[in-house]
């Protein structure tokens, strides 16, 4: 069975609510629109830091990982926000998905708030266990990592329960679902390597992949844990076809490239070369 794109009232462009994507992502939730924007705030601030600050942790700027959990948590709270729009008022106010909006905002600007402390000291903030502090921050990022996957996979199966009545349903819940569980399956194993994220290659992110700091000389467990992550994106996108079968198809890619990646990772293979 298909369905008509220019059918779904939240992209028809007669309706001027629906006419920018920030304009459905407001609709679906204000509240996580307002800290997306605030969370690219940030994303701007650090990268200005960058441009300041010469100090290096493990041949990474200290200030690019605090950009790029900034731009990375912009963007689903941005997609979480823009999926909620999909659904009817009434089950975009039900207690559980406010509870699991706060939960995912408060989790996220802790994540942060560790994150950018450790970089203004020119510290890690992950995989630190110098001290008792550092010990403690760790496991309770690890537990701040969980809530803002398990909140966007509830809000998924919100969407999920919803699937019958629109393909847009369908994929953004099947996408925040699918993301969640991934993510938080290969970020359990990334948490627990003993290496950090690297795999058999340098352990530093100098001579990395341009932009991502990828490794190029052994297996990087990131990778995995990327595509994992914005299958909440990819996932909705195929939406774009009109058809189940091919946001299924996504879906089913998606899982399989995770477990590529993740292997490929495992066995210490890098996805470039320097």
């Amino acid at each position: 069975m298909t369905h008509s794109i220019t059918a779904l009232p939240s992209f028809s462009w007669r309706d001027s609510r629906s006419v920018l994507l920030l304009r459905d992502s407001i609709s679906g939730s204000r509240l996580l629109s307002l800290h997306a924007v605030l969370m690219m705030a940030g994303f701007a601030v650090a990268l200005l830091l960058m441009q300041w600050d010469t100090r290096m942790i493990a041949g990474a700027d200290v200030w690019h990982k605090p950009a790029k959990f900034f731009f990375s948590l912009a963007v689903q709270f941005a997609t979480v926000a823009w999926a909620l729009s999909l659904v009817p008022p009434d089950l975009r106010s039900l207690r559980s998905v406010r509870i699991a909006s706060v939960a995912m905002i408060a989790a996220g600007w802790g994540e942060m708030a560790y994150i950018v402390f450790r970089a203004a000291r020119g510290e890690a903030s992950h995989f630190n266990q110098s001290d008792l502090f550092a010990q403690i921050a760790y496991a309770l990022m690890g537990i701040g990592a969980l809530t803002l996957t398990v909140t966007a996979g509830w809000i998924g199966i919100v969407l999920w329960r919803q699937r019958g009545a629109s393909l847009w349903r369908m994929a953004a819940g099947l996408g925040l679902m699918l993301g969640a569980v991934l993510t938080t399956l290969v970020a359990f194993h990334l948490s627990n390597h003993a290496g950090g994220h690297w795999v058999g290659g340098a352990a530093t992110d100098a001579g990395g992949l341009r932009l991502f700091l990828w490794s190029t000389t052994g297996g990087d467990l990131r990778v995995a844990h990327f595509v994992a992550l914005h299958a909440m994106q990819i996932v909705p996108f195929a939406a774009l076809s009109g058809r189940r079968s091919v946001v299924a198809a996504t879906a089913l890619a998606v899982v399989l490239a995770t477990v590529a990646l993740f292997l490929q990772a495992v066995w210490g293979i890098p996805l470039f070369t320097a």
